[in-house]
């Protein structure tokens, strides 16, 4: 007969076991864990002079309305000398969002904004106006924010150049269509990636600066809004995820969600999200492009663009609340790949009677890497 282990044997084994299992679940859950986060990370409020008629009192009721899982305010600090007034005011809390520190640095030479997920200090960078973008990227990450340029083409051209780091960049201010040049920012990114060889994060931003008028019939809070897959409800998650591009842009806080996964390895499952890298360039890639809150009888236009030339383009039609496209692609050398979501925007998701002005884009992801650093 097969001997028994000892008590004590056996003892060690389940002390061993019930030691290592929450160390097997947490690494099992990891991916799981995370969630989705949606907010707007461009916005002005009545802190800056241009946006009198946009009460900070306002702002926040209506992003909750709205479901924004985290929120920040990005006044303009040349109106207040550099002197930030906006964290102080009574009125920037939440229970229900994450809130963000931020700002709109706001020069003659550019805008960017910077993000903190705690209070920081701005001042510094304020008195660095007239310094080389290497040296506000320096001060960015002395003091762990997160510096992003914004609408690089049109009115406030950026003219620090591209060579010192940023963490993002926004190529979608306010409407697709206008008032800046959206496809323009977009083309520029691109080059960017392939000329640099380096991998840079995308985001939107509704620069939004009014509740009064023709601008606020036309968009507001959350046109567009950004998504971020992060590890958990906070503001050090949130800049996380939206520094690894684990992020993707929609039209509208409640219109589609756009995800685009790969499968690197062949094994079937789609482990890489938008914004992650294949550092080998692998013989073949299958791809499952996600689209979140479809609505039965809609029907799509959607695009994988490689390099900045549609690789595939496909229309389908949703009849369940996920729909999904895969796909394969064999890559040659250092490329990246990224989606599209087209269609006539429908009015359910606007708060607004001007459909036209938002183009067809309806939502369009950060990308998959291969072959980058």
């Amino acid at each position: 007969m097969p001997r028994r282990p000892s008590r004590n044997l056996m003892r060690a084994l389940i002390l061993f076991l019930s030691l290592l299992a929450p160390l097997l679940t947490s690494c099992g859950e990891e991916e799981d864990s995370r969630v989705w986060l949606k907010g707007d990370l461009h916005l002005h409020s009545d802190h800056s002079h241009d946006a009198r008629d946009n009460p900070l009192s306002a702002l926040v009721p209506l992003a909750e309305s709205l479901g924004m899982d985290y929120f920040v305010i990005t006044d303009h600090d040349n109106h207040v000398n550099g002197k930030l007034t906006t964290w102080d005011d009574p009125h920037y809390r939440s229970d229900a969002m994450v809130l963000l520190y931020g700002v709109e640095w706001t020069t003659g030479r550019g805008h960017a904004n910077f993000f903190g997920a705690e209070r920081f200090e701005h001042e510094r960078l304020y008195a660095l106006r007239e310094s080389s973008g290497e040296q506000v990227a320096e001060e960015a990450a002395r003091q762990s924010l997160h510096f992003s340029i914004n609408h690089p083409i049109g009115k406030d051209l950026w003219e620090y150049g591209f060579d010192h780091h940023f963490d993002s960049i926004e190529i979608w201010n306010a409407l697709f269509l206008a008032p800046n040049r959206n496809r323009d920012a977009i083309a520029l990114w691109e080059s960017l990636v392939m000329e640099q060889g380096r991998r840079i994060p995308i985001r939107g931003g509704s620069d939004c600066h009014h509740q009064e008028g023709g601008e606020a019939e036309i968009f507001n809070i959350g046109n567009p809004t950004t998504w971020v897959y992060a590890r958990d409800r906070s503001g050090e998650a949130v800049l996380n995820a939206l520094g690894r591009g684990n992020a993707s842009i929609s039209y509208a806080p409640t219109a589609e969600r756009l995800e685009l996964w790969a499968d690197a390895d062949g094994d079937g499952k789609y482990e890489l999200l938008m914004g992650d890298t294949i550092e080998s360039v692998p013989e073949s890639l299958a791809f499952d492009l996600r689209v979140e809150g479809t609505h039965p009888g809609d029907s799509y236009r959607v695009l994988i663009i490689k390099d900045g030339e549609t690789l595939l383009e496909e229309t389908v039609r949703a009849v369940q609340p996920r729909l999904t496209l895969t796909f394969r692609d064999s890559p040659n050398g250092r490329t990246f790949y990224r989606a599209e979501l087209r269609a006539e925007p429908p009015l359910r998701h606007l708060q607004t009677t001007l459909p036209e002005a938002y183009g067809d884009m309806i939502a369009l992801t950060n990308p998959i890497y291969v072959g980058y650093p």
